[in-house]
């Protein structure tokens, strides 16, 4: 059984004619063992600008995924996300799908999935919906060498009940090694439902920067 540990984590401070402060921290386990590899991560936001609290975003999510020909596997996984400031206090999606590795290089790889959703949302103004989703999604990683890589990854996720909802979400990464085991991460997260709750803005787009640890 292999496993691998990542955390990052960054913290940026400003006082003066602006008060500003952001915390943000993430964790990527990754185990395998035989055919199964079993990935959990999680993410926390915090921010607030002159005193009140502008950003809190919680998130976590464990995935597994079974090859059983040649490149070919099953997986399933679950996510939960609180965030607030994007009009819900709890989302979660079970998923289940196929996913296939098209790309096997010293230095690239290239996984795609195919699967569905099924969603549950509760959102700010107390209101709750659930629905069965389909989920396109993708994974790219080109490795500079060590720990230093550039990482793409995408899902197209159509609610299958009401056609006029979509969600797209994408996470563009790079990561530096410094040391041995330390290194500098840069991430940017686009998500985008198409029919958010009632006031809130249809994108999110969050930019993070930090040190990251891994072993």
């Amino acid at each position: 059984m292999a496993q691998t540990v990542t955390a990052d984590f960054g913290f940026v401070n400003a006082s003066g004619n602006t008060q500003l402060s952001t915390l943000n921290f993430g964790d990527k386990i990754s185990t395998k063992a035989r055919s199964w590899t079993i990935t959990q991560q999680g993410a926390y936001i915090y921010g607030k600008t002159n005193g009140a609290s502008s950003a809190n975003l919680l998130r976590a999510a464990l995935r597994g995924d079974h090859t059983f020909i040649g490149r070919v596997g099953l997986f399933v996984g679950s996510g939960y996300e609180r965030n607030r400031f994007a009009g819900f206090t709890r989302h979660t999606d079970q998923i289940a799908g196929v996913s296939a590795q098209v790309l096997t290089m010293p230095r690239d790889s290239l996984r795609l999935d195919g699967g569905g959703v099924y969603t549950n949302e509760t959102r700010v103004d107390g209101t709750s919906e659930s629905f069965p989703a389909a989920r396109a999604g993708m994974g790219y990683k080109h490795s500079f060498g060590g720990t230093s890589a550039f990482l793409q990854s995408a899902e197209y996720v159509p609610n299958l009940q009401d056609t006029e909802q979509y969600r797209v979400n994408t996470e563009s990464i790079i990561t530096a090694k410094m040391a041995s085991h330390l290194g500098i991460k840069l991430a940017y997260l686009l998500r985008y439902d198409s029919k958010p709750a009632v006031g809130f803005g249809k994108s999110d787009r969050i930019f993070t920067t930090g040190l990251q640890v891994t072993y």
